[in-house]
């Protein structure tokens, strides 16, 4: 069943889409190889090679920020407990107010929402790094900070990736998700390694303010880019509310969509943990201190990049549910074998097939989940499924959090991955991965 809808809504979009890379190949600043494209079809886009370029170089300094901000909570209180809750508490806006942001990004301008998020991404950027530099960053203005950046990530996440089928079109989808989360994670390969030295060199504040900086190149492609593909939406008078409604049930009753979720939500809880983690095995574990963590997370981000290409090369292939089944076993495997590992070379090695693993399994997801939403609830219907993803992170890292605290940090990574492992063993033997 879900084969032969993914068969009826390819051929469907073939034509229209092909119009779209027509119209927009000769305008690419650059004019890539055949066989470049055939991996990277995305990349035949003029908006999409602008904001390619301009995430590139505003995802290093979000890492710089991310490895910054765990390592120096874990200095400031030597509790990988209070590392969780940072984290929890910068993902909690996703999980309470995503849902309800997709309601009115279903009816705003994408693109001029998504500057005004980086506006304030970045003055986020800048209070932190000025209070670790000014002495007077604490615990509880660290928690506060967290929170507001986790609240415009609420919005920005579901615009920005309802965004990319204005960019691109629908043909070209499936290629262009996993490159967003190739250069997501490719500048998870530079940006800790960075981080690391950075910190070690000039100060733990100094990956704020150059991730404040970072973001005039995000903002800048975000501007210059002409949409190509775009819904205008019927003008309703439906109460937000009933909006809200609308997209949940379609969500939850649409049989793909909920078993996407599902797939989502077990990889947030017991698989994503292992990153925030990380600072208390560079530092307990291998006594890498600020190196260290930046070599280990350099080493998933080089296996999501990785992935990125492999998934982009596989875009056009009909049967993505052999994907999501293959990253969900890659990812899980390799970080049970790391909780089992104290060596700190095989530890890259395992953490690069992890991040392999991880990026198959989720971009190939989002992409199955766009795919099957309506023009007009896709807004409403990515909120949601961010909502079971993303959401669920910090509900996984205060978890990891407390078990670490009580146990060890790779025993909780282990268990884990024992368990998203059972679970997907359990779906795959009711046959769910065969009608996604």
């Amino acid at each position: 069943m879900g084969y032969n809808w993914m068969m009826a809504e390819d051929e469907r979009l073939i034509e229209e889409d092909l119009e779209i890379t027509a119209a927009t190949a000769g305008q690419a600043p650059i004019q890539l190889p055949g066989r470049v494209i055939s991996v990277f079809p995305a990349l035949a886009h003029r908006n999409f090679q602008l904001y390619f370029a301009g995430q590139a170089i505003s995802l290093v300094g979000f890492w710089l920020q991310q490895v910054g901000l765990g390592f120096f909570v874990f200095q400031l209180t030597h509790s990988p407990f209070w590392v969780g809750v940072v984290a929890a508490v910068g993902g909690l806006p996703i999980l309470i107010f995503t849902t309800f942001a997709g309601v009115f990004i279903d009816k705003l301008n994408k693109q001029k929402l998504l500057v005004i998020t980086q506006v304030v991404d970045a003055m986020v950027a800048f209070t932190f790094g000025l209070s670790i530099f000014g002495h007077f960053a604490s615990l509880p203005l660290i928690l506060f900070l967290a929170f507001i950046s986790g609240t415009t990530g609420s919005i920005d996440l579901p615009a920005r990736l309802t965004f990319i089928v204005e960019m691109v079109g629908k043909r070209d989808l499936a290629s262009a998700i996993p490159m967003n989360n190739g250069v997501f994670n490719g500048a998870r390969f530079v940006g800790p390694a960075l981080a690391g030295a950075l910190i070690a060199s000039f100060g733990v504040g100094w990956t704020f303010i150059l991730n404040g900086l970072s973001y005039i190149a995000g903002i800048w492609a975000i501007i210059a880019i002409r949409p190509v593909y775009s819904f205008e939406p019927q003008k309703e008078n439906k109460h937000p509310l009933e909006s809200l409604k609308e997209g949940l049930k379609f969500s939850f009753t649409h049989p793909q969509i909920f078993y996407f979720m599902v797939l989502a939500s077990i990889t947030a809880i017991f698989i994503w943990p292992y990153q925030t983690l990380m600072p208390v095995i560079a530092e307990n574990i291998f006594a890498g201190g600020a190196k260290g963590l930046g070599s280990l997370l350099s080493a998933a981000g080089a296996g999501s990049l990785v992935g990125a290409v492999v998934t982009s090369a596989l875009s056009r292939w009909k049967n993505k549910s052999n994907l999501v089944l293959a990253g969900l076993l890659i990812s899980s495997l390799s970080l049970i074998l790391f909780s089992q590992n104290k060596n700190f070379t095989i530890a890259h090695v395992l953490l690069f097939v992890a991040g392999f693993g991880v990026l198959i399994q989720v971009s190939t997801l989002n992409t199955l989940v766009q795919l099957a939403s309506p023009d007009n609830m896709r807004g409403r219907i990515m909120a949601v499924y961010l909502t079971m993803f993303v959401g669920m992170m910090p509900l996984g890292s205060f978890l990891a959090g407390t078990i670490a605290q009580k146990t060890s940090a790779l025993f909780t990574i282990g268990i884990g991955a024992v368990l998203v492992l059972v679970v997907g063993g359990f779906l795959y033997l009711r046959g769910v991965f065969s009608t996604l």
